[in-house]
């Protein structure tokens, strides 16, 4: 069985996006064509069923990209965002809570 998944961005995403160089921008589109290949492939986030995010290095600060799987249905995973580490992760609380 070979799962097909579509991408869906968050406004909160797509602003970042907009700020970031190309170089920054080549990093996320290649974690992007892994997450779409095996969106499981990354490790799961605390206590959250099927979210997950990917380890990167942004402009010398660790992050984490992080995405929904079947949000909102079982054809989409949902990018949610670049998400710095050492501020636990508040923002991404903010924007799951709002999405829910």
């Amino acid at each position: 069985m070979d799962l097909k998944f579509n991408l869906l961005f968050t406004k909160y995403f797509q602003e970042q996006w907009d700020k970031y160089d190309e170089k920054t921008k080549n990093l996320i589109q290649d974690k992007l064509k892994l997450i779409k290949e095996n969106p499981f492939r990354f490790p799961k986030h605390t206590n959250y069923r099927f979210i997950f995010k990917v380890k990167l290095s942004i402009q010398g600060k660790y992050s984490r990209l992080m995405y929904a799987v079947f949000m909102p249905d079982s054809e989409h995973i949902t990018i949610l965002g670049i998400f710095e580490r050492k501020a636990n992760y508040k923002d991404f609380e903010n924007i799951f809570r709002e999405m829910k």
